[in-house]
């Protein structure tokens, strides 16, 4: 069966009644309806922890978290649920009533667990890209679950009225050679949100990196990539707050590169960022993140929660839409819509003017020139974002 037509069938089986989908099966051309249209994003920015347990609930809410991502191994759902609920805190996790490969087993425990208003969203399998056992390559023979396997599950889970959200690995969404079935997931007309991990500083790789002919951070791309995919979905990013294996090359995230990873992601459309705060070596850890990265996600939120009506629509969900310009590098004139490496930036239109947030991408001070925005010899620090209306907002120190 080629891709696209399996796509098509998969998706008239969607619209159909849990009941009904065996009698489709036996038949193909006895029902036609009309599938269900893809959720937008949420009605707030996502600031969300990953996988933690109930006993560090209460720190992440105080830290300004709002949502928390899966459960952590051998959680009780009902406690860990009630837990989630008691602090305010939205719930992105597996739902009851599937098995260990999501196929749904119970569908009155599945409905009446996604009920609660704080469970935001299904959280689907995990990096689906992943390689089973014996897989050399990232195709689709060697992946741990396909395409088409996601589809499967999902064509019934979506119907419950959640969205469905799905993770990548970042580095595979990178990845030039492998497009082909990383996009292939991203445009699942089933997958409402989806998501990417991306560690650079904690895994030794480059926090910057240039692709499709622009610079930008891992998640910048990513995001982007996605986003191309996709037709243009809600995106969540990861930020990694620990050195969490101490076998690896990398380091420490610092606060000043916690910050342009979170602030480029937000350039790129980011509609949620993840904090990725295990510790897995020398000893395990569901958080260990540093005091300093602590005070720095305060300092974030505060921001964030300064900008989140100019970010979101908390009427239709999701970012609102925005002029992305991309860094480029070039000796040559600069080409309409970029700016000069190594500064990237996006223009949200609002009903006070266009808002513009600026990043430095470099960890060395640098100075832009952008006669568009009447900006010149603007200096920035090291990783410095610049955010605001006015050329007055735009070259304060």
């Amino acid at each position: 069966m080629n891709e696209t037509w399996r796509r098509d069938v998969l998706k008239v089986m969607a619209s159909l009644p849990l009941a009904n989908l065996g009698l489709w099966l036996g038949g193909m051309n006895a029902v036609q309806a009309a599938e269900r249209s893809l959720l937008p994003g949420p009605s707030f920015f996502v600031r969300g922890a990953y996988q933690q347990p109930v006993e560090k609930m209460a720190h992440w809410k105080a830290l300004g978290v709002n949502t928390i991502f899966t459960m952590n191994r051998g959680a009780d759902r009902a406690e860990w649920t009630k837990e989630a609920e008691k602090y305010g805190l939205y719930m992105v996790r597996e739902p009851a009533g599937v098995d260990d490969d999501y196929v749904l087993t119970d569908p009155a425990a599945f409905k009446k667990d996604i009920s609660s208003p704080y469970f935001l969203a299904i959280a689907m399998i995990d990096e689906p890209s992943n390689l089973k056992e014996g897989g050399k390559g990232i195709t689709y023979e060697d992946v741990g679950v396909t395409p088409a396997q996601i589809d499967t599950v999902a064509r019934v889970l979506f119907r419950g009225g959640k969205p469905l959200w799905l993770n990548h690995v970042g580095n595979h969404v990178n990845n030039i050679y492998v497009e082909k079935i990383m996009s292939d997931y991203a445009d699942s007309p089933y997958i409402d949100w989806l998501g990417h991990d991306s560690y650079p500083i904690a895994t030794g790789s480059d926090l910057v990196i240039d692709i499709d002919d622009y610079a930008s951070t891992q998640q910048g791309h990513a995001i982007d990539r996605l986003s191309r995919w996709s037709g243009g979905r809600p995106q969540f990013s990861f930020i990694a707050l620990t050195k969490y294996d101490a076998s690896s090359p990398g380091r420490q995230t610092t606060p000043a590169e916690f910050r342009v990873q979170a602030w480029s992601s937000i350039i790129h459309g980011a509609v949620g960022i993840i904090y990725f705060p295990f510790m897995f070596s020398p000893e395990f850890s569901y958080d260990a993140t540093p005091e300093d990265l602590q005070k720095e996600l305060l300092a974030f939120h505060l921001e964030i929660d300064d900008i989140e009506d100019i970010l979101v629509d908390k009427v239709k969900g999701g970012r609102r839409p925005s002029k992305l310009l991309k860094s480029v590098r070039t000796t040559e004139k600069q080409l309409d819509g970029t700016l000069p490496f190594p500064f990237e930036a996006s223009a949200i239109p609002t009903s006070s003017g266009e808002y513009k947030i600026i990043q430095n991408l470099s960890p060395k001070p640098a100075e832009l020139t952008y006669e568009a925005w009447g900006l010149d010899k603007v200096k920035f620090q090291p990783y410095e974002c610049k955010r605001g209306f006015t050329v007055t907002d735009l070259t304060k120190s």
